[in-house]
């Protein structure tokens, strides 16, 4: 292959520290080694070659299943390690033609770029848009990115326009553990989605940051109160799940103004508490929209009967 050849199926980008790197322009094999890499490429009508597991999980994220599906009816896809432990040895069986990934260690980031192009996608701080606009410009695909941001960006306001009755409310944002819950920090992902809504999150969820607080014992569930609260685990069952059960029956929880109004809102924490991506997004804009457009539009006395319940 000449030099002019290599060209013409190889174009430079720079990742998300500045490197440089030359990858397919039109790669076919694609390894996505991060929960927001996955979400993208998916959004992107990409069918990746191989993932990780999610969060606490044992397969890809939950919330990703059904579009995974759809664009790869046979879902001949491998799982190649976890977050930020990825199976080496499976990657090199699969002669992938670009891996994209979030930060690894040097070493494992210099083993990744042995087996192909390997290009960081994403650093401390960015937000999901930004990391997609990145994703989307690795895969050679910003026009179709720029289609769905025009989606995102209308289904936003819709959602504005029909809660604008709720735009004072406060939201809570929490994951459960098994050793109790964290609610997560203002620039955390869901935590965007709530911001670009102008819906408020509650004074101590106001802190910078993009993960979590260390879990709460019952005494200071007031942390976690809002007008609203969001909640869920990383795995749909297990350890955690039974926590929170046992949590939500008792006296403290009870006590909870969203759990007296009846506004306590399960949600699938590998998507709310987690880093997602553009597919995310959208799903935490029809959580939100479902449950306070539901509660709103309840008559006034099955509102009143459901806190007297409580």
């Amino acid at each position: 292959m000449t030099i002019g050849q290599v060209q013409a199926t190889t174009r430079s980008v720079f990742d998300a520290l500045g490197n440089k790197v030359q990858v397919p322009v039109e790669p076919k094999k694609v390894v996505a080694l991060s929960e927001i890499d996955y979400d993208s490429t998916l959004a992107l009508r990409i069918a990746p070659s191989a993932t990780i597991r999610g969060r606490g999980q044992g397969d890809i994220p939950r919330y990703l299943k059904p579009i995974a599906k759809q664009l790869d009816s046979s879902m001949e896809l491998s799982i190649v390690g976890d977050i930020g432990r990825p199976n080496l040895e499976k990657i090199i069986e699969l002669q992938p033609d670009l891996i994209i990934t979030s930060q690894q260690r040097p070493g494992v980031m210099k083993q990744l770029s042995l087996i192909a192009p390997t290009v960081v996608t994403a650093k401390r701080g960015e937000s999901w848009r930004e990391i997609f606009a990145r994703i989307a410009t690795v895969l050679n695909r910003e026009s179709e990115a720029g289609l769905f941001l025009e989606q995102y960006h209308q289904r936003l306001e819709d959602v504005k326009t029909n809660l604008k009755n709720s735009k004072n409310s406060t939201v809570s944002i929490v994951r459960w553990n098994p050793k109790g819950p964290a609610y997560m920090f203002n620039d955390s992902f869901a935590s965007l989605i709530v911001r670009d809504l102008k819906l408020q999150r509650p004074k101590v969820q106001q802190q910078k940051g993009y993960h979590h607080s260390r879990p709460l014992s019952l005494e200071a569930l007031h942390q976690i109160d809002a007008d609203w609260i969001f909640l869920g685990t990383l795995d749909g069952t297990g350890d955690a799940v039974d926590a929170m059960q046992v949590a939500r029956n008792s006296e403290p929880f009870k006590q909870l103004k969203a759990s007296r109004q009846n506004q306590v809102i399960p949600v699938d924490g590998s998507l709310w508490t987690s880093v997602g991506g553009p597919l995310a997004a959208l799903q935490v804009l029809k959580d939100i929209e479902q449950a306070m457009l539901k509660r709103s539009e309840q008559p006034a006395e099955n509102l009143q009967s459901a806190s007297i319940k409580k």
